[in-house]
């Protein structure tokens, strides 16, 4: 068997497991005493410090004048590539993205949709290969968050808040009540 060298702050490990024959509580108790973070992720690639696919040249419209505008604002860039055809996209215009909270986690964030039959230049920079794809970019358009298919807008919004306190170092909410409800931070 090949040797991999891992990189504990930087890498992610995604476990795959029988249900049937493992105890959630206790596998997510052996993860902790061996000193990792469990989490469950679904159809999330992560967060990251780099673009995932190696790209040349300069980014294409719409996208470079998000990232042109977030450099000037300190904003991230929130990006759906989405086509008229997708059933998943249209869905996430109905639901995900009308949703209140889903709305109040774009402060900070300049979302972008991207049709990817108006833009596959777009589409192919950013190597999408599914859609409805999300991601969210720095001011040099480099990918910090990626996800491929529908997500619920509870869902996306906590991937947002995880993004913001890494990438930002603040919160879009604050503690309320003795600290048992979150409401949104003013700007």
């Amino acid at each position: 068997m090949d040797q991999v060298d891992v990189d504990l702050e930087r890498d992610e490990f995604t476990i795959t497991y029988d249900a049937t024959g493992v105890d959630p509580t206790r596998m997510n108790e052996v993860i902790v005493e061996l000193g990792y973070r469990p989490r469950v992720v679904h159809s999330r690639l992560g967060l990251y410090t780099s673009s995932i696919v190696a790209v040349s040249g300069p980014i294409p419209e719409p996208i470079a004048g998000a990232v042109r505008r977030a450099g000037e604002t300190g904003h991230l860039v929130f990006v759906e590539f989405f086509a008229e055809w997708c059933g998943a996209c249209k869905e996430m215009d109905r639901t995900t993205f009308k949703d209140p909270a889903f709305n109040a986690a774009l402060q900070d964030l300049d979302f972008v949709k991207v049709d990817t039959d108006i833009h596959p230049d777009a589409a192919q920079y950013f190597g999408v290969f599914g859609m409805p794809t999300l991601m969210v970019l720095n001011e040099r358009g480099q990918v910090l968050y990626r996800h491929v298919g529908p997500i619920g807008a509870g869902a996306l919004v906590r991937d947002l808040e995880e993004l913001r306190e890494s990438v930002l170092g603040r919160s879009m909410w604050k503690r309320v009540n003795g600290g048992t409800e979150r409401v949104p931070q003013e700007s």
